[in-house]
């Protein structure tokens, strides 16, 4: 009986070592091979970054630097040629320019409505909405969307003093007076980005940085400064200098004539 059982087992472990060499025999045929004509396939590349960015002309008045969070969706062609919409929200709780500094008692208070000394933050927030094309050179003769990016952008840029009220009502920055005193600023923009992108076969490892620059036509929609009690209706530059980091999450559609770069035998 127990020859038997022994046979039995023996037996088992036979087929099993059969079957882990058979299954590394396999693995071992299998490779995979790049091929050169092969196109990259069509489809959607959905951006997500962070950046940081100092301000230049008009805007260098009242801001010392800000940070950004931007989404974008975009098409890419086979040719690495894409087209695309983008939102960027712009963000900082720091000033150079105090806009309620009129307000200011001696000791740097603001007189609330009941006669309590209460203070203010004071913070640049803006957006930036438009469209882009980008051009993405491949710098790897294996990685076809792997290399340097061009883009320009064109569209709506937005921006104005954050007044957040620290503690007890101010009548004087009420909602009506407020406006007198965020400096909303709006009008056309433009934007040019240079940086390295790297779309990974695989899919697993899809990021991007380099240098951005913004360069928008804009007027103070108030028209007025309560701070300064000057009128404020000149034409501005504003412009906008800095890095951004992302990473992406592709969406391709592939056909017989765009399949993977990487075949499997």
């Amino acid at each position: 009986m127990r020859s038997l059982l022994g046979f039995i087992i023996l037996f088992c472990l036979l087929g099993q070592t059969q079957n882990v060499l058979a299954q590394q025999k396999k693995r071992i045929r299998e490779h995979r091979v790049f091929d050169e004509k092969a196109k990259p396939p069509n489809g959607f590349l959905i951006d997500f970054s962070y950046g940081i960015h100092l301000p230049l002309a008009d805007m260098a008045e009242n801001y010392k630097y800000n940070f950004s969070l931007a989404g974008k969706v975009q098409y890419i062609f086979s040719n690495n040629l894409a087209l695309g919409l983008v939102g960027d929200f712009q963000f900082i709780d720091d000033m150079k320019t105090d806009v309620v500094a009129n307000l200011r008692e001696e000791e740097g208070f603001i007189i609330d409505r009941f006669g309590q000394l209460s203070d203010v933050q004071l913070g640049q927030r803006g957006f930036f909405l438009g469209a882009s094309i980008s051009y993405l050179i491949p710098m790897l003769k294996n990685y076809k969307r792997s290399g340097i990016e061009v883009r320009f952008e064109a569209g709506y840029e937005q921006h104005w003093v954050r007044i957040e009220v620290l503690g007890s009502d101010i009548f004087a920055l009420s909602d009506e007076y407020r406006k007198g005193y965020d400096r909303m600023t709006t009008g056309f923009a433009m934007r040019q980005y240079i940086g390295y992108r790297h779309l990974d076969r695989n899919r697993l490892l899809n990021f991007f940085g380099g240098f951005d620059i913004m360069q928008a036509f804009t007027k103070n929609r108030r028209g007025y400064n309560f701070d300064t009690r000057q009128e404020d209706s000149k034409n501005r530059i504003d412009i906008l200098i800095g890095f951004r980091i992302g990473i992406t999450l592709p969406i391709y559609i592939y056909t017989p004539e765009t399949q993977e770069d990487v075949r499997f035998y």
